[in-house]
């Protein structure tokens, strides 16, 4: 094969995108599905390698969002091995050690090499963002290590965007995690207090969450159609409340969902809303359907929107009505939409920051915790045009920094050397007449 074909295929190019899809949450796949819409659009001739906790149905809630899609779990199943086995994989070096060389050195992790080959061939690789690394969930300090020493090992470029980092990881674990983050070309946060924590990052920018980059694209996936099963106007309050990561939420002597189911039931009441004007929303399957079952009573005649509606429908937004949610991403696309909402605060150390972030943003929500007055029913609204305009071309300042759009007349070129490409190659495979 000659030099020239040689260096045309090395340019073929592997995004390697990392992120916990396929739960499935919401707000993760909507982020997901945001940077995979994007990339159909600005990268369609590459090949995009997902890797995500929960591979299978991922790639079943992702499908058909770019054509070149291959859905994997190479990182996290080093990541959650390391941290799991008993005894540890190498007990002289810690877990996130252990991980950054299994990413980066066949033979260390043998039955993940087809993916850790996949790996040294990225042309570039990029954390998506969400709120998974962080003390929550120590382990995860492990996907950021690895892909800081697989950017170093190939010199591809590391990038995380729309991260939520609070509460930041313990030592010593925060400070390998600092270590990585200086080797990302760029570390974008989505709140203030991120930015604070890891504030002499080289690559450090601020572009808020990355669910903004779906409510810029237009694409119908995050807000309601005219078919979506659950059809609500100003008369309606639309509940979306979780059961999990709740253990720190308490009112008088009750904790967890059943302190959120009492919270709830005061705002209702405060509100004279009768159950028949309520709907409830799924932002994870299960977990979301707790907190209204224990308030069944109460919400008596009211609607249920699963996520399987949710993601098929979307969320119904934009119609006036009034949100109760404690989750965080409901709250940025509904705010975006233009509702008024009241934004529960699970737990003051992890969805405090994240519906903060949204205030500080121009969310005219109102936050509330386990305690404080009651607020009356708000009709503000959501985000001001100016501001939902501010947050969304942030988000895409970043994503066409990291990914270009190709103008037609690139598109042209790019499609005309990748059959060149395979011409050439096909020409040169064994059998073939020279």
């Amino acid at each position: 094969m000659s030099r020239r074909v040689h260096e045309r295929l090395d340019r073929s190019e592997i995004i390697y995108l990392v992120a916990p899809s396929g739960h499935p949450n919401y707000g993760d796949e909507v982020i997901a599905r945001a940077w995979l819409r994007h990339l159909a659009r600005a990268r369609p001739h590459a090949t995009v390698v997902l890797d995500c906790h929960s591979p299978g149905q991922a790639a079943l809630l992702l499908r058909s969002t770019h054509p070149r899609l291959v859905v994997t779990d190479t990182l996290w199943q080093l990541s959650i091995f390391a941290d799991e086995a008993d005894p540890p994989p190498d007990p002289a070096i810690p877990p996130w050690e252990w991980v950054s060389q299994a990413a980066t050195r066949l033979g260390i992790a043998p039955r993940l090499s087809e993916g850790v080959g996949m790996l040294a061939e990225a042309s570039s690789l990029h954390l998506l963002g969400g709120g998974y690394l962080n003390r929550l969930w120590p382990h995860h300090v492990s996907l950021a290590t690895a892909v800081a020493a697989v950017s170093k090992a190939t010199g591809a470029p590391a990038h995380a965007t729309g991260q939520g980092l609070l509460p930041v990881f313990d030592r010593p674990r925060f400070d390998a995690f600092l270590t990585a983050a200086d080797e990302f070309a760029v570390f974008d946060v989505r709140d203030s207090g991120s930015r604070d924590a890891i504030a002499d990052v080289s690559g450090l920018r601020d572009s808020g969450d990355d669910a903004w980059l779906a409510v810029g694209i237009g694409d119908g996936g995050p807000i309601a159609t005219p078919d979506t099963p659950v059809q609500t106007d100003s008369e309606t309050v639309i509940l979306c409340v979780q059961s999990d990561l709740t253990e720190s939420f308490t009112v008088g002597g009750t904790t967890g969902p059943d302190a959120l189911a009492l919270r709830v039931r005061e705002l209702l009441d405060h509100w004279e809303v009768p159950g028949t004007a309520v709907a409830v929303v799924e932002g994870i399957p299960g977990e979301d359907a707790r907190v209204p079952g224990l308030l069944a009573d109460r919400l008596e005649g009211s609607t249920f929107l699963s996520f399987h509606d949710v993601w098929r429908k979307g969320l119904p937004a934009g119609n006036g009505s009034t949100w109760i949610s404690s989750r965080f991403h409901p709250h940025l696309i509904a705010a975006a939409a233009g509702d008024s909402g009241v934004a529960l605060v699970a737990s003051t150390d992890y969805y405090a920051t994240k519906h903060r972030s949204l205030v500080e943003a121009g969310s005219a929500w109102s936050v509330l915790g386990a305690d404080g007055a009651l607020p009356s029913r708000p009709d503000a609204g959501g985000f001001a045009p100016a501001d939902r305009a501010r947050a969304i071309a942030a988000k895409h300042v970043v994503a066409e920094e990291l990914y270009p759009t190709r103008t037609p007349r690139q598109a042209i070129v790019d499609r005309a050397a990748a059959h060149a490409i395979d011409r050439e190659a096909a020409a040169l495979r064994p059998g073939t007449v020279d």
